[in-house]
């Protein structure tokens, strides 16, 4: 029942998820708070004058996040309507990465991560609008463009570039070299524009401060977090169920699907690395993680034969999110 709810296509999920969102993230709205920051994690330089702005109001950062999150929500919606990868008209990888995001109750205010989510979605979309155009230099200047203005929201959002050159090496029949140089002069720019102010100011030095501050310091989310650590089990578990799903009719979708696919495996795949290899790196991860994994985890419930499991795993982690906003 609700599966098929979740799923259907009807225009009153844009009522519908707005409302889900609101409900799952109620415990921010009772008890609104900021997040935690470790030094450094809030001056980044397109994230610092935000927060600055909004230091003194919990409850507008809290509203803010949630506009970001159903924004990102229509993104998803966006993503797949235009490129059809899941090859049916769904409302259900929208309600999916919402899921997945609210699972991240500590998440349940505003952080970078959002900013980063918003500028990769775009960055994907002009990835894969490569996939039928003739020429792609907008593309890939675009791309790398979209990929650094995020990256000074949250700065491992930059660890993401190769997944705009191997984007273009898996879409693309011919390849030119200057669509990997668009890519990179596009990612240049927004940072030489932020360096520049920086250096007029004569802060450079703090500019390189908060960028190290951003890359080491440590910060590790899992210890001691019991419930959070079930929430990753389940998410896990059903991220593998999926994958071995995928894999099976893998053969019987169409090429272009394949692709982002790939894709989207390579950025599941950074993400997994960052969350190891960079210690300031922790859970808002899984914001970013949560973009492939939406469409993995849809196409294994749009083909689930038996509505049973599906309606399962969604009563279970709704059930789970609804219990973390207590402890």
């Amino acid at each position: 029942m609700i599966l098929r709810i979740l799923k259907s296509n009807q225009a009153y999920h844009f009522v519908l998820i707005p409302l889900i969102v609101l409900i799952l993230w109620f415990r921010s709205f009772i008890s609104p708070g900021f997040f935690p920051f470790f030094e450094g994690e809030n001056k980044m330089p397109l994230y610092g004058p935000i927060n600055g702005l909004l230091s003194g109001s919990p409850l507008i950062n809290n509203v803010l996040a949630v506009l970001l999150v159903i924004l990102l929500s229509f993104l998803v919606l966006r993503l797949n309507t235009v490129y059809d990868f899941i090859q049916i008209r769904t409302f259900l990888p929208s309600n999916i990465f919402v899921l997945i995001v609210s699972g991240l109750v500590s998440l349940h205010t505003l952080h970078p991560v959002y900013f980063g989510a918003v500028f990769l979605m775009l960055c994907i979309n002009r990835i894969f609008d490569a996939y039928a155009s003739e020429k792609v230099y907008s593309n890939a200047f675009d791309s790398g463009f979209f990929l650094a203005v995020g990256s000074l929201f949250y700065i491992n959002l930059i660890f993401y570039f190769p997944v705009i050159w191997i984007g273009f090496l898996v879409l693309r029949r011919t390849r030119e070299w200057r669509d990997f140089v668009m890519s990179l002069v596009g990612l240049f720019l927004p940072w030489l524009f932020a360096f520049s102010w920086y250096f007029l100011t004569d802060s450079v030095d703090e500019f390189r401060e908060v960028i190290i501050q951003n890359l080491v310091t440590s910060n590790r989310f899992l210890r001691d977090n019991n419930a959070f650590l079930i929430y990753l089990g389940l998410l896990t578990f059903i991220t593998l169920w999926s994958s071995f799903f995928l894999l099976g009719q893998y053969g019987a979708k169409n090429i272009s699907a394949r692709k982002y696919f790939q894709i989207f495996f390579v950025i599941f795949l950074i993400s997994f690395v960052m969350f190891f290899l960079i210690p300031a790196a922790s859970h808002e991860i899984l914001i970013l993680m949560a973009i492939p994994l939406t469409f993995l985890i849809s196409n294994y419930l749009i083909a689930l034969k038996s509505q049973f499991w599906g309606n399962f795993f969604i009563v279970i982690f709704l059930c789970l999110i609804v219990y973390m906003q207590f402890i």
